[in-house]
């Protein structure tokens, strides 16, 4: 119970129970008049304080707590004022309470909405004429008796006991017309305040009519009845629920009309049941009482037809609005679809009709979700399934019961025309089961047919490699995405090589035939189920089912075909290919499957073995180190990362160092010493080469500068140039930068390019070198022997040393053929005035070799390995720049020690 309800009840059953003891002792007649007069002001601030501002229904009720101060007034008045006449009293106590009158039934027709009042004027002026005639007559009869026994009273006497029955009436039949016109969630306050009000009117004017027939009994009865009736209104006020825009409004339920409707009816009924009464008591009724009978009568006639004709204008425009929304639903494009709260068919619109090739008459009462499956108009069972679940119809079958009824959603649906064909729909679904006007589910649907399968065309279109025929990149990355969801799956790579011979020698078309022929074979090599896929020019990749020796042996069947003789128009070509294969591990996602997939890939092109590569954590663990090295190498020279190792060049002619090749190191603060071989073709690829190079410049010529002299004069000093720093077209202004920097004389510093550097940058590399033989700088062309035009290069390109490759110089002490090609060189290299370098001397065999065929210089671990720069100048200091097998102090151990393989600073080894 609510806690105002119980405060009320601890108020008003102690002033009732005080009222009802003043009736056995009439000594506390006194006591029960105040105790009435203090129910009336508490009243009136309980009205007040529940009227809280803001809320649309609370200025009814403070005008209702305004009138409930009235009778206290009076209350004042006669005990201040104690008239002696019991007239003067009546008229005393009674003249304040008029106003209050007025005011509740000023209070009783604010209560209802305006705009009710508006619509139903002439109707409601007519029941709350209708209520105040009968609730006359009933008053009259109430008050006064069955007979006409105030005649007796004095003239005075008779107005004011009139006029008592008149407010009263006049109260009772606003009462009664708020009943019949509130809106339907305050109906059940409004009856509350009907009985109050009847409680109080009855009370009041049975205490006025006591006192002045002289039966001052009956007045402490009627307190207890004033004190109850008081305690109703703020009952009422309690169970008022509002008109606020956040108050829930129950819907109409068939009772609110019928009620209204009833009331008129009553009120005859009761005039007419006054006037039986009267004759049954032997009396004859009041002229009051007849002539209220006969205007209910006239009054209940003209509410009738004034009601009729209502119903009369409301049921033409129910009709007009129905044709309205009937012909809008008909000539609307979409199908709409009403299923009963049985979920079967009870109405269609003709569009639906049309569209599954029946009649409206043949699909009523229809099961469209359980019927045959072949039926037009009856759903496939998948799609019946999942309505179901949308509208949790199918709980009682054990399965997910989906979304609560009322929520709208779209739905997917298939249907059997009556030709047979199959119709998608695409239905919103509107369950207004809960709603007891409706009761029914609404099926908005939409042929959606011709759209879903301009999707699947773009889909495909979409997926799918022109060429081939073969799922695309995209079509291989929704394929894959699910794919690593679960074991018992294998990634194949392939990469074709040989495909750029193909165009050149025979055209795109030729390319295009051969990826068509590769794609067939490799979709004839898998299984049914499995997906080949053409990613990107001359790679495909396989979605196989099994294990990884499954995957292993599907890859060796793969490249077998792959490197079949391909025969086109343009002739019978001869392809290779690497396979990288990758056992899908559950959890993995697809982007690191693929870069696994590419490392195994990668991995099998560099071993050149006719098998394929399996990823393994070592490839793994490869990559990281990698990516760790590139992320770590920009900025390793800025942290101190960075070192120079110095490699001496010896004179053949006077066995002392003649010149020294630098070359660059780094040693990692975690990784340790990370071979060049490692780190320079990072650099490359991580376009970081300029940079390490620019910084290898200005250490050498620094170096370069504080050398001691050797035996010879002034050393000269080497560095390899990488072909990315050529590419930059930077290397001219970095070497000035750094001669500049340094003070080194140019003729100290030779700059060494490769035979594939000029292969690849062409003119660009002579302009530079002329550009540098122009400052003073030497230029030396390193490896030479090993590109496919060498002899070629040197009437190209300006040099002014010859670097014999380490390829040659390996096999000269045992090898005819090598021991003439280096003799060639030396001669070509006397004639043309350049000096000749070998390198790579590992045995004194060799060195001998070279001697004797009249090489200048040369350099390699016989002689010396690379040294830190302070071992390279005590080498020149100590030994005054000697240096030769056998001589005394001339051995030079690198510190720390350098792999075999070594890498010139800027970018080789």
């Amino acid at each position: 119970m609510d806690r105002r309800i119980g405060w009320l009840l601890a108020c008003a059953v102690p002033a009732a129970a005080a009222c009802a003891l003043a009736v056995a002792v009439p000594a506390l007649d006194p006591v029960s008049d105040a105790v009435t007069g203090l129910a009336g002001l508490l009243t009136a601030l309980a009205l007040l304080a529940l009227s809280r501002t803001g809320d649309p229904s609370a200025p009814p009720w403070r005008v209702l707590a305004a009138a409930a101060l009235f009778p206290v007034l009076g209350l004042v008045l006669t005990s201040t004022a104690r008239p002696d006449p019991v007239l003067s009293a009546v008229v005393l106590r009674w003249l304040p309470t008029v106003p209050g009158y007025v005011l509740v039934v000023v209070a009783l027709l604010g209560m209802v909405e305006r705009s009710s009042l508006r619509r139903t004027c002439p109707r409601t002026t007519l029941e709350l004429a209708l209520f105040g005639v009968a609730a006359l007559a009933v008053m009259q009869f109430l008050l006064v008796g069955p007979g006409n026994s105030w005649s007796a009273l004095s003239l005075g006497a008779q107005l004011v006991l009139g006029a008592a029955v008149v407010a009263a009436a006049a109260t009772m039949a606003a009462g009664l017309t708020v009943l019949g016109a509130v809106e339907a969630h305050r109906r059940r306050m409004a009856a509350v305040l009907l009985g109050g009000l009847v409680l109080l009117c009855a009370a009041r004017g049975a205490a006025t009519s006591a006192t002045l027939l002289g039966a001052h009994d009956v007045v402490p009865v009627t307190r207890v009845a004033v004190v109850v009736g008081l305690a109703v209104l703020v009952l009422a006020r309690l169970l008022d629920p509002g008109t606020g825009p956040d108050v829930p409004r129950r819907a109409a339920d068939g009772r609110t009309d019928p009620l209204r409707s009833v009331l008129p009816h009553l009120a005859l009924v009761a005039v007419v049941a006054l006037v039986v009464v009267s004759l049954a008591l032997g009396t004859r009724p009041t002229a009051v009482t007849l002539a209220g009978a006969l205007a209910c009568v006239g009054l209940a006639a003209a509410h009738r037809w004034v009601t009729a004709h209502e119903d009369h204008r409301r049921g033409a425009r129910l009709r007009r609005d129905e044709a309205y929304f009937r012909n809008l639903l008909h000539s609307g494009r979409d199908a709409v679809l009403v299923l009963d709260g049985r979920l079967r068919v009870g109405w269609v619109s003709p569009a639906m009709a049309a569209l599954v090739g029946a009649t409206p008459a043949e699909l009523l009462g229809r099961d469209v979700l359980s019927g045959a499956a072949n039926r037009p108009g009856t759903l496939e069972p998948a799609d019946a399934a999942a309505l179901r679940r949308v509208l949790g119809a199918d709980a009682g079958a054990g399965t997910d019961a989906g979304t609560d009824a009322g929520t709208d959603g779209l739905v997917t649906l298939h249907v059997r025309d009556a030709g047979g064909a199959r119709r998608c729909l695409e239905a919103s679904v509107s369950d207004l089961r809960a709603d007891p006007a409706v009761a029914s589910v609404v099926l908005h649907c939409r042929d959606v047919t011709e759209r879903v399968a301009r999707e699947r065309a773009l889909e495909e279109l979409a997926f799918t490699d022109a060429l081939t025929g073969l799922p695309n990149r995209a079509g291989w990355d929704a394929a894959l995405e699910p794919a690593t969801a679960r074991a018992g799956s294998a990634v194949l790579l392939l990469e074709v090589a040989g495909l750029d011979e193909v165009r050149e020698h025979a055209g795109r078309d030729a390319v295009a035939a051969v990826l068509v022929e590769l794609g067939r074979r490799l979709r004839a090599a898998v299984r049914g189920d499995e997906v080949v896929a053409r990613l990107v020019g001359g790679t495909f990749a396989v979605l196989a089912e099994g294990d990884g020796d499954t995957a292993a042996l599907l890859a060796d069947r793969c490249l077998a075909v792959l490197e079949q003789p391909v025969t086109t128009a343009a002739g019978v070509f001869d392809l290779t290919a690497a396979v990288g294969v990758v056992v899908v591990e559950p959890g993995t996602g697809a982007a690191e499957v693929g870069a696994r997939a590419e490392l195994a890939v990668a991995a099998a092109r560099a071993s050149r073995s006719a098998r394929a590569t399996c990823w393994t954590p070592a490839l793994g663990a490869a990559a990281a180190r990698r990516d760790r090295l590139r992320a770590d190498l920009p900025g390793a020279a800025g942290r101190g990362e960075l070192w120079l190792a110095f490699q001496p060049v010896v004179s053949m002619a006077d066995k002392r160092v003649s010149g020294v090749e630098a070359l660059l190191r780094w040693r990692h603060p975690e990784l340790g010493e990370v071979p060049p071989r490692e780190f320079v073709p990072i650099a490359e690829r991580a376009g970081v080469i300029g940079e390490l190079q620019r910084w290898a410049l200005r250490e050498i010529t620094a170096a370069a500068a504080v050398l001691p002299a050797g035996g010879g004069g002034p050393l000269r000093i080497g560095m390899n140039v990488s072909a990315a720093h050529v590419a930059e077209r930077t290397l001219v202004d970095d070497v000035a930068g750094a001669l500049s920097a340094s003070g080194l004389a140019p003729e100290r510093l030779v700059l060494e390019v490769t035979e594939s550097t000029v292969l690849a940058e062409g003119d660009s590399v002579a302009v530079d070198a002329e550009a540098l033989r122009l400052m003073g700088v030497h230029v030396a062309l390193d490896d030479f022997g090993t590109g496919s035009s060498s002899l070629g290069l040197l009437t190209r390109l300006p040099v002014d040393v010859l670097k014999l490759d380490r390829s040659f110089v390996s096999r000269v002490d045992r090898d005819r053929q090598s021991r003439a090609l280096c003799e060639a060189v030396v001669t070509v290299g006397r004639s043309l005035g350049l000096q000749v370098v070998a390198e790579g001397v590992e045995t004194p065999a060799q060195l001998g070799a070279l001697r004797g065929l009249g090489v200048d210089q040369a350099q390699g671990f016989l002689l010396s390995r690379p040294l830190p720069l302070a071992d390279l100048m005590r080498l020149l200091r100590d030994g005054a720049g000697q240096l030769w097998p056998g001589l005394v102090g001339s051995s030079a151990d690198p510190v720390p020690p350098v792999e075999p393989s070594t890498v010139r600073a800027g970018g080789r080894g």
